[in-house]
């Protein structure tokens, strides 16, 4: 079989992706060599990796990876596939450390995002604030171990300077931060639908729909003597009118605000105090 064979019979599955990770060649390479014959192996190969992605697997699971702000990132099962709606969250992040103050942060700011996963958030923020003039310090945290050597194995890969902590929330988060980011799960589990039936379930679903384990970190970020600057979390657009009373209650004095995804649903609630921030 040739690639223009492959193209043909398997046209609507992505395969021109899946020829360029099989053969380790470029998207130009495939569409100007259809006349590449393959080898038995890789023949087989490929029938296996269509078959998975007609069952309904995730692409980025089948090869392996996932791009997210133009940096690949490794996935597998154990990480939640990077969204392109957590993109616009590093965007909130670097706009507003583009006028932060330097007060009593001693010429560093600490950045720390709990339930890291594949790391993309760090990943994309130390990828983004290149240039921006001065210092920050990344944390990421995770209660997975598995999910943890993922995004270690991703911030080596680019170059990413970041303390990995195996953590339940801030339970075992000892030090000061100056902005927390959170993407924890967030959906209700009588939301399932197919769509994410191939992803790690205890990184999507949680109780109280949904809002359980943000009840739980804003309880122990209450009881912290020193509040971050800012936070930044991650939330179906269901759930505004009952985070926001979460953040008031366990908050009261905080600033909160929301913001909108690309598709003009509230998506990011960022918690502020006006003595922090410019």
């Amino acid at each position: 079989m040739d690639i223009k064979e492959a193209l043909l019979k398997y046209r609507g599955v992505e395969v021109e992706l899946i020829l360029m990770h099989l053969l380790g060649k470029s998207k130009e390479f495939i569409f100007m060599n259809l006349e590449y014959r393959m080898s038995e192996n890789q023949i087989i190969r490929l029938r296996n990796l269509v078959k998975r992605r007609k069952k309904g697997q995730p692409l980025a699971y089948i090869l392996g990876y996932k791009d997210f702000y133009g940096l690949r990132l490794k996935v597998n099962k154990h990480v939640l596939i990077p969204r392109p709606e957590t993109e616009m969250a590093v965007d909130l992040v670097i706009e507003r450390l583009k006028n932060f103050r330097f007060k009593d942060l001693g010429g560093s700011i600490k950045i720390l995002d709990v339930g890291t996963g594949s790391g993309a958030i760090i990943t994309g923020l130390a990828d983004r604030a290149k240039g921006l003039g001065f210092r920050l310090e990344f944390y990421a945290s995770d209660v997975s171990k598995k999910a943890l050597n993922i995004a270690k194995s991703n911030f080596v890969k680019h170059r990413v300077k970041a303390r990995i902590i195996l953590s339940d929330l801030l339970k075992n988060i000892k030090f000061d931060f100056d902005i927390l980011i959170a993407n924890l799960p967030y959906l209700d589990p009588h939301w399932r639908t197919d769509s994410v039936k191939y992803d790690p379930k205890t990184a999507l679903f949680t109780k109280e729909k949904g809002l359980f384990l943000y009840r739980k970190l804003l309880e122990q970020i209450l009881v912290r003597h020193q509040k971050p600057a800012l936070i930044y979390l991650e939330f179906d657009p269901r759930q505004k009118p009952a985070l926001r009373r979460l953040i008031k209650k366990h908050l009261p004095k905080a600033d909160v605000n929301f913001h909108k995804d690309f598709a003009g649903r509230f998506r990011y609630a960022e918690i502020s105090w006006r003595r922090s921030l410019a």
